[in-house]
């Protein structure tokens, strides 16, 4: 079995459930599926350069992906399966410049002010989240939130606050399950708390979203 710990080059990631590591993307793109639906897939290579792969972006968590084309990205990715088939998506990712800006950046002042910044996102979601149609609405995404707020990074907070004015209250909800799928690697459970809610157009928003539908 495959330790996450290390890894792998993109040959050998192709046998893998999940895999790790730094790659250089080289490509973000729509494509259309076998289904003829719009896909959004980003390529990377490995650091030798012999071989790439392709990874499907699911949900609208990567939209800002393409300022990295050409740069080395830290990234997790999963295999997807579906009826007959399965595809590679990408879990995470983290652009390595980020990374190394962030490590000499670490003094106590700037370390409270983020914390300060971090705290508000979270209370702003939040409110946002009790505004909510049904109970059983602020109830998942309150679960989702309270369950991740410490697993997800700052930068991932914010990007999510950014998009709270432009976002319906579907969309919200979307937002926040494509994140726990992220995280909990569990597609499954997900599925079954989004298809006991009142409102089933978000079960069958969150079910195109992972078909490329």
């Amino acid at each position: 079995m495959h330790s996450l710990n290390v890894q792998p080059n993109l040959e050998e990631a192709r046998n893998l459930k999940r895999f790790k590591g730094c790659y250089l993307l080289e490509s973000v793109e729509e494509k259309i599926s076998s289904t003829g639906w719009p896909i959004h897939v980003a390529t990377i290579r490995d650091v030798e350069g012999h071989d790439l792969i392709e990874l499907r972006l699911l949900g609208n968590n990567f939209k800002s992906l393409n300022q990295f084309l050409g740069d080395y990205v830290q990234l997790e990715a999963a295999i997807k399966r579906y009826r007959n088939g399965y595809f590679y998506y990408l879990a995470w990712y983290e652009p390595v410049t980020r990374l190394l800006k962030l490590s000499s950046t670490k003094t106590k002042n700037r370390t409270v002010v983020s914390q300060i910044n971090r705290d508000s996102y979270l209370q702003t979601l939040k409110n946002r989240i009790l505004n909510l149609p049904s109970n059983s609405e602020q109830s998942l995404c309150l679960g989702i939130l309270n369950k991740l707020s410490n697993a997800l990074s700052t930068y991932s907070i914010q990007a999510l606050w950014q998009k709270l004015p432009s976002l319906n209250d579907n969309q919200l909800i979307i937002e926040l399950v494509n994140l726990a799928e992220i995280h909990s690697h569990d597609i499954s459970s997900i599925g079954i708390l989004l298809s006991q809610l009142h409102n089933t157009k978000l079960y069958q928003i969150w079910e195109q979203q992972l078909l490329g539908e």
